[in-house]
């Protein structure tokens, strides 16, 4: 008579061992521990700003002084940009009103810590007025990053 107690257990800690395993390979990729998962790299940054709504950031120059920001309107109407912030530095524009889908080169030129050759990341903060609502404002989940010109 045989005792298979023993390959129940072994088998459940198998089954226990792999879930580990596959928990920490996500809880990495996805950047939730620091060092695993890493920041964001420009791509990533470029496809996210291209993606956001209701302005998106198609292109983008980074300098110490001169920023050039190309912004997208991604709704059907007209709206008017106020003002675009870089880590907190507010670029110095003129307000632009932008019609529905259309794009707009935003140059700035704000005092910056960006040095040239180095990698920067912007937190980004847009203002705009919407047809009806005066004062909005987008913030982006993910810095713009890129190589300081």
């Amino acid at each position: 008579m045989l005792n298979f107690k023993a390959q129940g257990t072994t088998e459940y800690l198998i089954i226990l061992a792999v879930v580990i395993v596959i928990a920490l390979v996500v809880v990495g990729i996805m950047g939730w521990v620091p060092g695993l998962g890493g920041g964001i790299s420009e791509q990533q940054s470029k496809t996210y700003w291209a993606g956001t709504a209701p302005w998106s950031i198609t292109d983008w120059k980074i300098g110490s002084t001169v920023q050039s920001i190309v912004m997208q309107n991604m709704t059907s109407g007209r709206m008017e940009l106020k003002e675009i912030s870089l880590g907190g530095t507010a670029l110095s524009l003129t307000d632009q009103n932008v019609a529905g889908g259309s794009t707009w080169t935003a140059n700035g030129s704000a005092a910056l810590t960006c040095t040239s050759g180095s990698r920067y990341s912007f937190d980004v903060v847009i203002t705009y007025d919407s047809p009806g609502i005066e004062g909005k404002t987008q913030k982006g989940d993910k810095p713009l990053i890129g190589i300081c010109t």
